[in-house]
């Protein structure tokens, strides 16, 4: 009997998620063109209401077209809260009623949970879990067997951009704006806002970088900013979302995540307003979605990341049409595609270590720049 495959996307999205879509729908077109493919509409929450696109009838043309577009919109993404008993009945129902055997969830630390216990729930059929993140915040502490996820060097990419038009802006308004902040993405991590510094190797910007991983209160990050108005006469402040200055009025998804781009302020607001009512008069850049969903015509994505996402789908199919299962795609420091099995990444969420941070210094460690040059290289 046919194995059909279902393909979800879960969590936030990611420049390149769509090349690992194809990537997966490609593999399985190369070797049986018997074999359906479909996705819910959305996710997990489109199979559970037993609305499913089938993917199968996709084009070559048009699978090329959509690996270079960003964002999720092909097949949407959800997410959840952990499913009942109930809803696993249900969603087992529906995946039999289209003869499906093979699952691969694309998403970070959440999805990957996800599947993990929709594995051990669902034990009749095949799963694979796909990396995705801006964030790199999904991995091994040590960086062996994820060297970095599918969508983060795009995003530095992005902030490269960024970047520029903002250094513009504060040597031209430095007369009145003398500092600006502008908010990255992370959670509980400052992979991103640190990699700001990857596009300032020889520190001659006037940069601060606010790094969760090391926290500073707002005197120590005010008189850190005097002194750098005091040498530079302007400054720009890079501090990621989940930088905690003050309550943010949290909002949270299904799963229990805390949306910062819905949540009652930001945490560059709040600086923001900090400061300027300790008399410097700063104004904030957030970008939210555009750190994830910009444009590949732009040229500004990482090519090499898109090759990157696409090969992580090839070898997810490529393990499952083996009758494979139970694994979460990795990248070994060498960087070959390798599987994780699922028992060796229940907890599979990590920080920055101390030896990427310069402590005390707002700033990054040389052995970051080391690790990015490799993750850009």
């Amino acid at each position: 009997m046919t194995k059909n495959f279902l393909i979800l996307m879960s969590g936030g999205t990611t420049p390149v998620i769509n090349s690992t879509l194809v990537g997966i729908i490609e593999k399985i077109k190369k070797k049986s063109s018997k074999i359906k493919i479909f996705s819910g509409q959305p996710g997990i929450d489109g199979v559970l209401k037993n609305k499913f696109i089938d993917l199968t009838k996709i084009t070559k043309s048009k699978l090329k077209v959509i690996s270079k577009i960003p964002g999720s919109h092909i097949v949407g993404t959800t997410r959840l809260k952990k499913l009942n008993t109930s809803e696993i009945n249900i969603l087992k129902k529906n995946l039999i009623n289209k003869k499906i055997d093979n699952i691969i969830n694309i998403g970070g630390n959440g999805t990957l949970q996800q599947t993990i216990d929709l594995s051990n729930r669902l034990r009749n059929f095949s799963f694979i879990s796909c990396p995705k993140t801006v964030d790199n915040d999904l991995g091994d502490l040590n960086f062996n067997k994820m060297l970095y996820n599918p969508g983060f060097s795009s995003c530095i990419s992005v902030w490269k951009f960024f970047l520029e038009m903002i250094n513009l802006e504060n040597i031209g308004a430095k007369s009145h704006d003398k500092i600006i902040i502008s908010q990255t993405f992370g959670r509980e991590t400052g992979f991103i806002c640190g990699a700001i510094r990857y596009w300032d190797k020889k520190r001659k910007l006037p940069l601060m970088l606010l790094l969760p991983e090391d926290k500073k209160n707002y005197s120590q990050i005010l008189l850190y900013a005097k002194k750098q108005i005091k040498k530079f006469g302007r400054l720009m402040i890079f501090l990621s979302e989940g930088y905690n200055l003050s309550n943010i009025v949290p909002k949270y998804d299904k799963s229990g995540q805390i949306m910062y781009g819905s949540s009652g302020t930001s945490s560059a607001q709040i600086l923001s307003n900090k400061l300027n009512k300790s008399g410097i008069q700063s104004r904030i850049f957030n970008p939210t979605v555009l750190q994830r969903v910009f444009s590949f015509k732009n040229e500004v994505v990482n090519k090499k990341d898109n090759i990157f996402a696409k090969n992580v789908g090839i070898y997810a199919a490529k393990l499952l049409l083996a009758n494979k299962k139970s694994y979460l795609i990795g990248l070994s420091s060498e960087k070959k595609i390798i599987p994780i099995s699922f028992s060796d990444c229940k907890k599979y969420s990590r920080k920055m270590p101390d030896r990427f941070i310069k402590s005390g210094s707002f700033d990054v460690s040389n052995d970051y720049i080391k690790y990015l040059n490799k993750v850009m290289k």
